[in-house]
């Protein structure tokens, strides 16, 4: 299978279309977490891509029911948005580098209710491996 390249409008499409067809029973399955708007802003991005101000933002919307939506080109939904420059963001998406430590390296910074991020942390746990398998990534080691 050939990825998308990162963030190119096959990229969102293909995780649009992710989304859409998440297993709504096996998200919601034992699940105690209220859903999550997590907003993603990427600064510095190359090319068309990042537009004129190099810059993407896009946000995707898990419910409790299981259902999920991307919003693009926006963040203001968000309950809480991870800000990231261009070769960090790379380094979540190759698996090169795990979320944690860029966390706590400083490489990501939070804005909004980092509490939301938290208290979804199971229906998170459900929905990435699902998303990374849907769109053609290997699992993080």
């Amino acid at each position: 299978m050939t990825l998308p390249e990162f963030l190119s409008e096959g990229w969102f499409e293909a995780l649009a279309a992710a989304l859409a067809r998440l297993p709504v029973e096996e998200i919601t399955a034992d699940a105690p977490d209220a859903g999550l708007a997590l907003g993603q802003l990427i600064t510095e991005v190359p090319g068309e891509a990042g537009g004129a101000n190099g810059e993407v933002r896009f946000t995707i919307v898990l419910s409790r029911d299981g259902s999920a939506l991307l919003v693009r080109n926006s963040t203001e939904s968000a309950d809480v948005t991870l800000v990231e420059d261009w070769p960090t963001a790379l380094a979540i998406v190759s698996h090169t580098a795990s979320l944690a430590d860029l966390l706590g390296a400083g490489k990501i910074k939070l804005r909004g209710n980092s509490n939301a991020l938290v208290s979804a942390g199971g229906l998170l746990s459900r929905v990435a491996p699902l998303l990374a398998g849907a769109l053609g990534y290997r699992e993080a080691p």
